[in-house]
C-alpha cells in the first residue's frame, strides 16, 4: 500500500514500541486480534477490537470507521475515547482531513502535526478543530481494498511527530488485520446478529443527518444537496457536528427558517 506524499514531512516519532505486541505478518496480528476478543460478549466487541489494536501501537487513541452507504460520510464502528470518535465526526461533517484524503487515495496519509505547518495549511477546517479535541497528530489508513473501500482506521497522539517506518508496517499489518474481521463479522456464522446491530446503531447517525436534511428541505423548498450543505455548514459556524445539528433539528430545538 502506498503512502500519500503529497507533503514531506519530519521522519522524526514518538512513543515507545517496547510497548507494543510482536507483529511478523498479517496473520500474526489477525491471531492476536483474535485472541484478545475470544470469549468477549458481542455487545463489548467493537469497543474491545480498538483496545486490542492501541496496544500494538504507541498511541494515543484510534477508531475505526466504515463508509456510510452509497459511499457517504464516515459511520464511527469503535473508538477508543471521545477524542477519537471527536476526529471522526469532524471529518466526516468538515468532508476534510486525512481520513477523506486516505478514502481517496486509498494510502496512509499522516499528519504528524496539525499545529502549524503544511498539515494546518492542507486541512484548515480541520486542524485546528482536531488540535483543540486534543490529537495533534493523526495517521490514517484505508481498510479493505482499492476496489472495495471499507472506512479508514485513524490513529491519533496527543503529541507532534512522526510515525516511524516500524509502526507503520506495524499500524498498516493491524488494518489489514481489521479488515479481515470486518469481512468475518459481517459474513461469520456465530457473530453476525450482534454485528448486525452495531452496525444498525452506527448507521442511526448517518440517518439522523438524513432526517434532518429532509426537514430541512421541507422547511426550506431545498433539494437534498442544498439541505446537507446548510446542515453541515451550520454546524461547522456553530462548532459542533453534523449528528449534532441534526439532533437539533429533528427535537425542533432548531430550525433553518428562522435565520438560514
Amino acid at each position: 500500500m502506498p503512502l500519500d506524499r503529497s507533503e514531506e514531512h519530519d521522519p522524526r516519532a514518538r512513543g515507545d514500541p517496547g510497548q507494543r505486541a510482536p507483529a511478523d505478518g498479517p496473520g500474526d496480528v489477525v491471531r492476536e486480534l483474535l485472541h484478545a476478543l475470544d470469549g468477549v460478549p458481542s455487545e463489548l466487541l467493537p469497543s474491545r477490537l480498538c483496545d486490542a489494536v492501541l496496544v500494538l501501537l504507541p498511541v494515543s487513541g484510534l477508531a475505526v470507521s466504515t463508509r456510510g452507504e452509497g459511499g457517504g460520510g464516515a459511520v464511527p464502528f469503535c473508538a477508543s475515547d471521545a477524542t477519537a470518535g471527536r476526529l471522526v465526526e469532524l471529518q466526516s461533517t468538515l468532508q476534510e482531513g486525512p481520513a477523506v484524503r486516505a478514502l481517496e487515495v486509498f494510502a496512509p496519509v499522516l499528519a504528524p502535526d496539525l499545529a502549524g505547518g503544511s498539515d494546518a495549511r492542507r486541512w484548515p477546517l480541520f486542524a485546528p478543530r482536531a488540535v483543540e479535541a486534543g490529537a495533534r497528530a493523526v495517521f490514517s489508513l484505508p481498510l479493505g481494498t482499492p476496489t472495495v473501500v471499507l472506512g479508514t482506521m485513524d490513529l491519533y497522539r496527543d503529541s507532534p511527530g512522526m510515525c516511524r517506518a516500524s509502526d507503520l508496517r506495524v499500524a498498516m499489518l493491524a488494518a489489514d488485520a481489521v479488515t479481515v474481521l470486518l469481512a468475518a463479522f459481517g459474513h461469520g456464522p456465530a457473530p453476525v446478529e450482534g454485528v448486525a446491530a452495531w452496525l444498525h446503531d452506527a448507521e442511526n447517525h448517518r440517518t439522523e443527518v438524513y432526517q434532518a436534511a429532509g426537514m430541512i428541505m421541507s422547511q426550506l423548498k431545498l433539494g437534498a444537496d442544498e439541505a446537507l450543505a446548510l446542515l453541515h455548514a451550520r454546524a461547522f459556524r456553530e462548532g459542533g457536528t453534523a449528528t449534532e445539528v441534526a439532533r437539533a433539528v429533528i427535537g425542533h430545538a432548531t430550525d433553518f427558517r428562522e435565520n438560514d
